[in-house]
């Protein structure tokens, strides 16, 4: 089984054809991603399918290329100790010491998102704030905390001015307490999903005036990661470009016609 892509459907599957040397009714396709075109360029994407090939089609590959895929087989396993052979001592990679760090590394991060959890809850409190803060999908380097609270609106403040505050303060107190480089996403109310949209829409709007004034767009200060999903967004596009402004935490993104 495997991903293919194409800017239509019908195109992803006709590279798949051609790939793994099977017609196209011999082919089990499932659609992952649907492509989409966007607007002036903006949210453009390729179609994504998963494809493998049908049973009965695969047992008469592997019949006909049974000695060939046999021949490759002991050609690989006699091959695989020499490239193990030639790797110096200060190379190897020992995988039950990578996996024994990286549940190390997890653990102390968990441990130190429960103090920061508690740390959030007596800032907020401080505010006038009652907050829940619940720790989730922790990871090796990040940690997604939501504040639960029914004053959810004092807790992103003006523009998502508070949370994103309290974000740096979050990342300062995982760097000082033992997590280093770890990212810290704070959450409430769903905000982050709907501001991933609010800035789609941004995108859009900003990249109408840019072409029809021909005259960049200066944006607001935003988040490193605000600032990276509107680059993303507009890199492929064909009328404008895209720069950060500033320093943080006052950095922000330009929007330029491209020529």
């Amino acid at each position: 089984m495997g991903r293919y892509t194409g800017e239509t459907v019908e195109e992803a599957v006709a590279s798949a054809s051609k790939k793994l040397g099977v017609a196209v009714d011999q082919l089990e396709v499932k659609t992952i991603q649907q492509p989409r075109h966007g607007f002036l360029g903006i949210g453009r994407r390729e179609a994504i399918i998963e494809v493998s090939i049908k049973k009965a089609q695969k047992k008469d590959k592997n019949k006909g290329n049974h000695g060939h895929h046999k021949a490759n087989q002991q050609t690989k396993v006699q091959q695989q100790p020499k490239t193990r052979h030639k790797l110096t001592p200060d190379r190897e990679v020992d995988p039950a010491e990578m996996k024994r760090r990286h549940e190390q590394n997890v653990k102390r991060v968990e441990k130190v998102s429960q103090e920061l959890a508690d740390y959030l809850k007596n800032v907020f409190a401080n505010l006038g704030i009652e907050v829940k803060p619940v720790v989730s999908d922790v990871r090796s380097h990040e940690v997604k905390i939501d504040l639960q609270s029914e004053q959810s609106g004092r807790i992103i403040g003006h523009h998502g001015r508070r949370i994103n505050a309290m974000e740096q303060l979050s990342n300062a107190f995982m760097n000082y307490h033992g997590a280093e480089k770890t990212m810290v996403i704070l959450d409430t109310a769903n905000y982050r999903q709907r501001r991933e949209e609010s800035l789609h829409q941004l995108a859009e709007r900003s990249v109408m005036e840019v072409v029809s004034t021909g005259q960049a767009v200066f944006l607001d200060p935003m988040p490193a990661r605000e600032r990276k999903q509107l680059h993303q967004e507009l890199q492929e596009n064909d009328h404008v470009k895209t720069y950060s402004h500033g320093r943080d935490p006052y950095r922000s993104v330009v929007i330029a016609p491209k020529n």
